[in-house]
Protein backbone atom coordinates (compact mmCIF):
# COMPACT_ATOMS: atom_id res chain seq x y z
CA UNK A 1 0.00 0.00 0.00
CA UNK A 2 1.65 3.50 -0.99
CA UNK A 3 1.07 5.85 1.76
CA UNK A 4 1.48 9.25 1.89
CA UNK A 5 0.51 12.20 -0.83
CA UNK A 6 1.45 10.33 -4.14
CA UNK A 7 -0.41 12.29 -7.21
CA UNK A 8 -1.71 15.64 -5.43
CA UNK A 9 1.31 17.40 -5.35
CA UNK A 10 0.83 21.39 -5.57
CA UNK A 11 3.08 24.02 -4.83
CA UNK A 12 2.85 25.13 -1.37
CA UNK A 13 1.42 28.87 -2.48
CA UNK A 14 -0.91 26.89 -5.75
CA UNK A 15 -2.56 24.80 -3.49
CA UNK A 16 -6.55 23.93 -5.28
CA UNK A 17 -9.02 21.54 -5.35
CA UNK A 18 -8.81 19.26 -8.44
CA UNK A 19 -11.78 19.09 -10.85
CA UNK A 20 -11.47 15.08 -10.19
CA UNK A 21 -12.04 15.71 -6.51
CA UNK A 22 -14.76 17.48 -7.22
CA UNK A 23 -16.73 14.24 -9.09
CA UNK A 24 -15.57 12.09 -6.95
CA UNK A 25 -16.53 14.25 -3.72
CA UNK A 26 -19.64 13.41 -5.21
CA UNK A 27 -20.22 10.06 -4.19
CA UNK A 28 -22.31 11.18 -1.22
CA UNK A 29 -25.08 11.75 -3.64
CA UNK A 30 -25.49 7.78 -3.88
CA UNK A 31 -25.99 7.73 -0.32
CA UNK A 32 -29.09 10.21 -0.22
CA UNK A 33 -32.15 8.23 0.51
CA UNK A 34 -35.60 9.02 -1.23
CA UNK A 35 -37.24 9.83 1.78
CA UNK A 36 -36.36 10.37 5.97
CA UNK A 37 -37.88 10.63 8.81
CA UNK A 38 -36.65 14.22 10.00
CA UNK A 39 -37.99 13.98 13.84
CA UNK A 40 -40.03 12.16 16.33
CA UNK A 41 -42.07 14.31 17.42
CA UNK A 42 -42.25 17.62 15.31
CA UNK A 43 -45.62 16.48 13.09
CA UNK A 44 -48.41 17.15 16.19
CA UNK A 45 -46.70 14.90 18.42
CA UNK A 46 -45.63 12.73 15.36
CA UNK A 47 -42.52 11.83 13.44
CA UNK A 48 -42.50 14.11 10.70
CA UNK A 49 -41.55 12.19 7.83
CA UNK A 50 -40.76 13.13 4.29
CA UNK A 51 -39.63 12.91 0.89
CA UNK A 52 -36.48 14.81 0.37
CA UNK A 53 -37.95 16.19 -3.00
CA UNK A 54 -42.07 16.41 -3.59
CA UNK A 55 -43.39 18.12 -6.82
CA UNK A 56 -46.24 18.71 -4.28
CA UNK A 57 -44.18 20.68 -2.12
CA UNK A 58 -43.57 23.92 -4.58
CA UNK A 59 -44.31 26.75 -3.46
CA UNK A 60 -45.75 25.97 0.13
CA UNK A 61 -43.79 28.19 3.21
CA UNK A 62 -44.09 24.38 4.65
CA UNK A 63 -43.86 22.09 2.33
CA UNK A 64 -44.72 17.99 2.84
CA UNK A 65 -40.98 17.16 1.58
CA UNK A 66 -37.61 17.92 3.55
CA UNK A 67 -36.54 20.64 1.06
CA UNK A 68 -34.72 23.75 2.72
CA UNK A 69 -35.32 27.13 2.60
CA UNK A 70 -38.67 26.77 4.57
CA UNK A 71 -38.31 27.44 8.46
CA UNK A 72 -41.59 25.65 10.56
CA UNK A 73 -41.66 24.50 14.01
CA UNK A 74 -41.72 20.74 12.81
CA UNK A 75 -39.02 21.12 10.52
CA UNK A 76 -36.33 21.01 13.06
CA UNK A 77 -34.30 18.32 12.67
CA UNK A 78 -34.13 15.39 15.20
CA UNK A 79 -30.43 14.38 15.26
CA UNK A 80 -31.26 10.92 17.06
CA UNK A 81 -32.47 9.88 13.75
CA UNK A 82 -29.34 10.36 11.99
CA UNK A 83 -26.25 9.65 14.71
CA UNK A 84 -26.66 6.99 17.11
CA UNK A 85 -26.56 8.23 20.94
CA UNK A 86 -27.25 4.80 22.64
CA UNK A 87 -28.86 4.09 25.00
CA UNK A 88 -32.83 4.87 24.63
CA UNK A 89 -32.36 6.43 21.30
CA UNK A 90 -30.45 3.58 20.10
CA UNK A 91 -33.41 2.36 17.69
CA UNK A 92 -34.21 5.83 16.50
CA UNK A 93 -31.75 6.32 14.06
CA UNK A 94 -31.74 4.76 10.97
CA UNK A 95 -28.25 4.61 8.32
CA UNK A 96 -27.63 5.52 5.10
CA UNK A 97 -27.77 4.36 1.93
CA UNK A 98 -24.57 2.56 0.97
CA UNK A 99 -22.18 3.87 -1.87
CA UNK A 100 -23.17 2.56 -4.69
CA UNK A 101 -24.66 2.58 -8.32
CA UNK A 102 -28.23 2.57 -7.32
CA UNK A 103 -29.50 6.20 -7.37
CA UNK A 104 -32.89 7.55 -5.19
CA UNK A 105 -35.54 8.66 -7.55
CA UNK A 106 -35.85 12.29 -6.18
CA UNK A 107 -32.39 13.38 -7.67
CA UNK A 108 -33.41 12.80 -11.37
CA UNK A 109 -36.26 14.97 -10.20
CA UNK A 110 -34.72 18.20 -8.64
CA UNK A 111 -36.91 21.04 -7.95
CA UNK A 112 -35.43 24.37 -10.08
CA UNK A 113 -34.79 26.00 -6.46
CA UNK A 114 -32.03 23.48 -5.31
CA UNK A 115 -29.85 23.95 -8.34
CA UNK A 116 -28.17 27.00 -7.99
CA UNK A 117 -27.98 27.84 -11.48
CA UNK A 118 -31.85 27.58 -11.35
CA UNK A 119 -31.74 25.82 -14.94
CA UNK A 120 -32.21 22.36 -16.64
CA UNK A 121 -31.09 19.62 -16.33
CA UNK A 122 -32.90 18.39 -12.98
CA UNK A 123 -31.47 15.10 -13.19
CA UNK A 124 -28.58 15.09 -10.33
CA UNK A 125 -26.76 12.24 -12.08
CA UNK A 126 -27.19 14.04 -15.34
CA UNK A 127 -25.36 16.73 -14.12
CA UNK A 128 -22.41 14.87 -12.52
CA UNK A 129 -22.20 13.41 -15.98
CA UNK A 130 -22.01 16.18 -17.99
CA UNK A 131 -19.34 17.96 -15.81
CA UNK A 132 -17.00 14.86 -16.33
CA UNK A 133 -17.42 15.49 -20.29
CA UNK A 134 -17.45 19.30 -19.82
CA UNK A 135 -14.21 19.19 -17.99
CA UNK A 136 -12.58 16.18 -19.91
CA UNK A 137 -11.79 14.08 -17.28
CA UNK A 138 -9.87 10.72 -17.59
CA UNK A 139 -12.16 7.90 -17.19
CA UNK A 140 -11.69 5.78 -13.87
CA UNK A 141 -9.74 3.00 -15.64
CA UNK A 142 -7.37 6.02 -16.95
CA UNK A 143 -6.61 7.08 -13.79
CA UNK A 144 -6.84 3.76 -11.63
CA UNK A 145 -3.94 3.02 -14.26
CA UNK A 146 -1.92 5.75 -13.33
CA UNK A 147 -2.06 5.10 -9.57
CA UNK A 148 -1.31 1.48 -10.13
CA UNK A 149 -4.48 0.62 -8.56
CA UNK A 150 -6.37 -2.43 -9.44
CA UNK A 151 -8.83 -1.66 -12.53
CA UNK A 152 -12.52 -2.61 -12.80
CA UNK A 153 -13.03 -5.44 -15.22
CA UNK A 154 -15.01 -5.52 -17.95
CA UNK A 155 -17.59 -7.78 -16.01
CA UNK A 156 -17.81 -5.40 -13.12
CA UNK A 157 -19.55 -2.90 -15.59
CA UNK A 158 -21.31 -5.17 -17.70
CA UNK A 159 -24.27 -3.45 -17.04
CA UNK A 160 -22.92 -0.18 -19.09
CA UNK A 161 -22.61 -2.70 -22.20
CA UNK A 162 -26.00 -2.02 -23.50
CA UNK A 163 -25.78 1.94 -23.23
CA UNK A 164 -22.20 1.93 -25.24
CA UNK A 165 -19.96 -0.83 -25.34
CA UNK A 166 -16.79 1.80 -24.89
CA UNK A 167 -18.17 2.63 -21.49
CA UNK A 168 -17.22 -0.86 -19.60
CA UNK A 169 -13.54 0.40 -20.80
CA UNK A 170 -13.53 3.86 -20.50
CA UNK A 171 -16.30 4.19 -17.71
CA UNK A 172 -16.58 8.37 -16.59
CA UNK A 173 -15.09 8.40 -13.08
CA UNK A 174 -18.41 9.32 -10.94
CA UNK A 175 -19.57 5.79 -12.56
CA UNK A 176 -16.70 4.26 -11.83
CA UNK A 177 -16.07 5.38 -8.31
CA UNK A 178 -19.56 3.90 -7.18
CA UNK A 179 -18.96 0.99 -8.48
CA UNK A 180 -15.21 0.61 -7.03
CA UNK A 181 -17.18 0.80 -4.02
CA UNK A 182 -19.57 -1.52 -4.35
CA UNK A 183 -17.12 -4.56 -5.18
CA UNK A 184 -14.06 -3.42 -3.55
CA UNK A 185 -16.03 -2.10 0.05
CA UNK A 186 -19.39 -3.65 -0.02
CA UNK A 187 -20.62 -0.17 -0.30
CA UNK A 188 -19.42 0.67 3.05
CA UNK A 189 -16.20 3.03 2.19
CA UNK A 190 -14.83 4.52 -1.56
CA UNK A 191 -12.44 2.17 -3.27
CA UNK A 192 -8.66 2.17 -3.78
CA UNK A 193 -8.99 4.81 -6.38
CA UNK A 194 -11.84 7.24 -4.89
CA UNK A 195 -10.45 7.08 -1.15
CA UNK A 196 -7.18 8.33 -2.62
CA UNK A 197 -8.47 11.20 -4.63
CA UNK A 198 -10.25 12.27 -1.42
CA UNK A 199 -7.90 11.65 0.89
CA UNK A 200 -5.02 13.01 -0.66
CA UNK A 201 -6.45 16.29 -1.37
CA UNK A 202 -7.72 17.17 1.63
CA UNK A 203 -4.32 16.20 3.46
CA UNK A 204 -2.70 17.93 0.95
CA UNK A 205 -4.69 21.21 1.51
CA UNK A 206 -4.11 20.87 5.17
CA UNK A 207 -0.51 20.34 5.19
CA UNK A 208 -0.21 23.38 2.30
CA UNK A 209 -2.07 25.66 4.39
CA UNK A 210 0.32 27.80 6.54
CA UNK A 211 -2.72 28.40 8.72
CA UNK A 212 -4.01 25.54 9.38
CA UNK A 213 -3.80 23.56 12.51
CA UNK A 214 -2.38 20.90 11.21
CA UNK A 215 0.78 23.58 10.80
CA UNK A 216 0.21 25.83 13.60
CA UNK A 217 -1.15 23.72 16.62
CA UNK A 218 0.46 19.67 15.05
CA UNK A 219 -0.43 18.01 18.12
CA UNK A 220 -4.27 19.57 19.19
CA UNK A 221 -6.87 17.31 20.02
CA UNK A 222 -10.01 17.77 20.74
CA UNK A 223 -10.53 18.81 24.16
CA UNK A 224 -14.59 18.43 24.60
CA UNK A 225 -15.84 15.54 26.54
CA UNK A 226 -16.35 12.58 24.15
CA UNK A 227 -18.46 9.53 24.77
CA UNK A 228 -15.78 7.78 24.49
CA UNK A 229 -13.74 9.11 27.52
CA UNK A 230 -10.52 9.86 25.41
CA UNK A 231 -9.82 12.94 23.26
CA UNK A 232 -9.21 10.86 20.29
CA UNK A 233 -12.35 8.94 20.16
CA UNK A 234 -14.13 12.56 19.57
CA UNK A 235 -17.58 11.88 16.86
CA UNK A 236 -20.24 14.24 15.47
CA UNK A 237 -22.63 12.83 18.87
CA UNK A 238 -20.28 14.95 21.11
CA UNK A 239 -20.28 17.95 19.03
CA UNK A 240 -24.00 17.93 19.06
CA UNK A 241 -23.69 17.04 22.59
CA UNK A 242 -21.67 20.18 23.12
CA UNK A 243 -23.95 22.33 20.44
CA UNK A 244 -27.01 21.36 22.86
CA UNK A 245 -29.06 19.97 20.05
CA UNK A 246 -28.91 16.15 21.16
CA UNK A 247 -31.96 14.28 22.46
CA UNK A 248 -31.36 14.91 26.03
CA UNK A 249 -30.21 18.45 25.76
CA UNK A 250 -33.95 19.21 24.02
CA UNK A 251 -35.90 16.88 25.85
CA UNK A 252 -36.69 14.34 23.33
Amino acid sequence: MIRGRQFYNPRRDQAFIPVEWQIVYRFGHSMVRPSYRANMQGDNGQPFFGMIFDPAGEGNSDPIDLRGGARAARRFIGWQTFFNFGGAFSGDVRSNKQIDTKISTPLFHLPLGAIASGTPPVSLMQRNLLRHLTWQLPSGQAIAGEMGATQLSSADLSELQPISPTFVRSTPLFYYILKEAQIAEGGDHLGPVGARIVAEVFIGLLQLDPQSYLNVQPNWVPTLPTEGGTPESFRMIDFLKFAGVDPTSRGQ
